[in-house]
């Protein structure tokens, strides 16, 4: 086989390899539905609750997070539940009442106690837990937000954790710190327009619904 004729059949190959010939565009992503069960703390600045200026930032960083997820597929679905509270009692939590398992509970308050944000990150997400000495089990997926302490991008970082299932695993200080860097470079790339399939490994929660296309009150931005 001649020179000519080699690089020409390499090059056939390689066009194939790359896409050039019969190439197709990938499949869609089937949107995910997040269920969530937004709490606005009613006990904050001594029982006056939240203000205009806090919930309207809290409104910001939700948007904004819908906004990337979007990227990967991902799409929310928030309801709001009225008068919760943090019992404080040596430990900080939040009346079962206000709780529901088929969706992520997200308590935005304006300070999160040390037990919840030791690090004061203002953000913090939880898992199922089970049954311990001197407290009963805990079946709730939760995000606490803290908008004293927390930065812009603190609500998508805490909502990665669940996506990613990070919540469901026995947390060490080495898992958790290899989780935060790794969902913050995966962040970063989807903040850049790549479509991060990791984060789609909830499909199959209880929060999570795959729908075949998303509902069309899901795509514009919160009001």
């Amino acid at each position: 086989m001649n020179a000519a004729r080699s690089i020409g059949r390499r090059d056939f190959l390689l066009a194939l390899a790359g896409g050039g010939f019969f190439s197709r565009k990938p499949e869609p992503l089937k949107p995910i539905v997040i269920s969530v069960n937004l709490m606005f703390d009613h006990g904050a600045h001594s029982g006056k609750g939240l203000g205009e200026a806090e919930i309207a930032l809290f409104k910001r960083y939700q948007e904004e997070t819908r906004s990337e997820y979007a990227t990967s597929g991902i799409f929310f679905d928030v309801g709001v539940t009225e008068g919760a509270y943090l019992r404080q009692q040596g430990y900080s939590e939040i009346p079962e009442k206000f709780l529901t398992l088929k969706a992520i509970n997200l308590f935005v308050t304006d300070t999160l106690g040390y037990d919840i944000d030791r690090d004061r990150t203002g953000g913090c997400s939880i898992g199922p837990r089970p049954r311990r000495p001197g407290f009963a089990p805990d079946p709730y997926y939760k995000v606490f937000l803290g908008l004293r302490d927390a930065s812009e991008k603190a609500l998508a970082h805490e909502y990665a954790h669940h996506f990613t299932l990070d919540t469901r695993r026995q947390p060490t200080v080495m898992r958790n710190s290899w989780a935060d860097l790794r969902n913050d470079h995966w962040l970063w790339r989807q903040r850049h327009g790549v479509p991060i399939l990791q984060f789609r490994a909830c499909a199959s929660s209880e929060w999570a619904k795959v729908q075949e296309t998303p509902p069309a009150a899901l795509l514009a931005p919160s009001p």
